[in-house]
C-alpha cells in the first residue's frame, strides 16, 4: 500500500510539473498593442516624475549649476508648402503597329532590315504571287474573247439582228470578267506588304520561305518620336487633378525626368481598383523612352504660400491620440520646454504642415526632442530654421 501511494505521488508531481512547463498561448495583437500603450504611458509619467524630483532636489540642495539637457532649437518660418501624390504609370506609343498581309503567300523577300526607318507605303515584304499572275493572264485572255463577242453582238443588235438576250449575255460576260480582273490585280498588289506608318521597322516575326497569312503578324513598325504616358489615380483625388495641370514624370530605369501637362482625364472610375486614368504626351526625339517603360508621375494636389511646417519626425502622439511637439521658450542660449498640441493634415518629404498650435517665429525642439519633457530647463547648443 505504501509503495502504491509513493508511485501515485510521483505520478501526480510529474503531471503537475509538465502542466507548469506547457507553453502559454500567445498573446493576441490587441493585447500587445494595449500593453505597449500602457508602457508608453508609464514611461511618460516616469519622465515627468524624474523631472519634478530633479527640480525638488535642486531647490532643496541649492544647486543651481546643474548640467542642463542639450537640444537643438528650430525656429519656424512662413514658407511655401507643396504636397504631391505619386502614382505609377507607363510609356505607351500610339504608333506601335503590327503589320499583317492581306493575302496568303510564301515570303519571297524582306526588303528592309530590322532597325531601318521606313516611310508609310514603303514595301517591306514581297510574297509569292505566281498563282495570281497566272490567273490574271488567263482572265485577260478570256476578257479579250468576251470583248470581241460583245462587240459583235452589239453590232448585230444595232442592226436588229439576233436577240436581245444574246446581246445582254455577251455584255454581262465582258463586264464580269473586267471586275474579276480588277479584283485579281488588287490581290496582286497586296503581295507587296507595305508599312502602314512611318517609323522604325522594329522586328520581323517571320522569315523568308515561311507562309504568311492575314491572321498572323508579319512585322512591327514603331514610331516613338512622340509617346503617351498613362497612369491610374485614386478616385479620392478627383477634385485635385485638372486637365492642363503640369506634372513631373520621372523614369527610374533611365534616370530621366520631364515636366508635361495633363492632356486627358478619364471620365469614369474603374470599379476594380477605384481609379481614373490620366494621360500626358511627351516628345521623344532622342528615342530614350520605349513603350512599357515604367514612369512615376508626381502630381501637385495642394499648395500654400505662407505655410508653417515642422520636421515630421519630431511629431509625437499622446495616449489620448493628440499629436504634439515640444516647443521651447527661448532665452538667449537656454529655454524652458513646453508641450504643444498641434493639428497637422499633410506631410511631404519629411515636412508636416501645421494648421493649428504653432506660428511663424516659434521655436520647437529638434535634436533631443525624445529626451525632454514639459517643464525641462534646457541648453540650446544648436539653432536652425525651417
Amino acid at each position: 500500500m505504501k509503495i502504491y501511494s509513493s508511485k501515485l505521488i510521483i505520478a501526480l508531481v510529474t503531471i503537475w510539473m509538465a502542466a507548469c512547463n506547457q507553453p502559454q498561448a500567445p498573446e493576441s495583437l490587441e493585447e500587445k498593442k494595449k500593453e505597449l500603450a500602457e508602457l508608453k504611458t508609464e514611461q511618460e509619467e516616469l519622465k515627468e516624475k524624474i523631472a519634478d524630483l530633479q527640480k525638488e532636489i535642486s531647490s532643496i540642495s541649492g544647486e543651481d549649476n546643474k548640467e542642463l539637457r542639450r537640444i537643438e532649437a528650430i525656429q519656424l518660418t512662413a514658407q511655401p508648402f507643396n504636397h504631391f501624390i505619386e502614382v505609377q504609370g507607363e510609356v505607351q506609343s500610339d504608333k506601335n503597329v503590327m503589320v499583317s498581309p492581306e493575302i496568303n503567300g510564301v515570303i519571297l523577300r524582306r526588303l528592309a532590315q530590322e532597325g531601318d526607318f521606313v516611310n508609310a507605303g514603303q514595301v517591306i515584304v514581297e510574297l509569292d504571287a505566281e498563282v495570281l499572275r497566272r490567273n490574271i493572264a488567263e482572265m485577260e485572255t478570256r476578257l479579250e474573247l468576251a470583248s470581241t463577242m460583245y462587240e459583235r453582238q452589239k453590232n448585230l443588235w444595232e442592226q436588229k439582228i439576233g436577240s436581245e438576250v444574246q446581246y445582254l449575255q455577251a455584255k454581262n460576260s465582258k463586264e464580269s470578267l473586267e471586275k474579276g480582273l480588277e479584283a485579281q490585280k488588287a490581290q496582286l498588289a497586296n503581295a507587296h506588304v507595305k508599312a502602314p506608318i512611318s517609323g522604325i521597322l522594329d522586328e520581323y516575326f517571320m522569315n523568308t520561305g515561311e507562309m504568311a497569312a492575314p491572321s498572323a503578324p508579319l512585322a512591327r513598325v514603331v514610331n516613338v518620336s512622340q509617346v503617351k504616358i498613362s497612369a491610374d489615380v485614386s478616385e479620392s483625388y478627383t477634385k485635385s487633378v485638372r486637365k492642363g495641370d503640369s506634372v513631373t514624370v520621372s523614369f527610374p530605369a533611365i534616370g530621366e525626368e520631364i515636366i508635361v501637362p495633363i492632356r486627358h482625364i478619364g471620365q469614369f472610375i474603374n470599379a476594380q481598383n477605384r481609379t481614373f486614368k490620366i494621360e500626358m504626351k511627351a516628345s521623344n526625339k532622342e528615342g530614350f523612352l520605349k513603350p512599357n517603360t515604367l514612369a512615376v508621375v508626381k502630381i501637385n494636389d495642394f499648395s500654400k504660400d505662407d505655410a508653417v511646417v515642422v520636421p515630421s519626425n519630431i511629431i509625437q502622439k499622446a495616449t489620448n491620440g493628440d499629436n504634439f511637439v515640444f516647443a521651447v521658450d527661448k532665452k538667449d542660449k537656454t529655454g524652458k520646454v513646453k508641450k504643444v498640441v498641434i493639428k497637422s493634415s499633410r506631410s511631404f518629404k519629411g515636412k508636416s504642415l501645421i494648421e493649428e498650435g504653432l506660428k511663424a517665429g516659434d521655436f520647437v525642439v529638434g535634436k533631443g526632442y525624445n529626451e525632454v519633457v514639459a517643464g525641462d530647463e534646457v541648453s540650446i547648443v544648436e539653432e536652425s530654421k525651417i
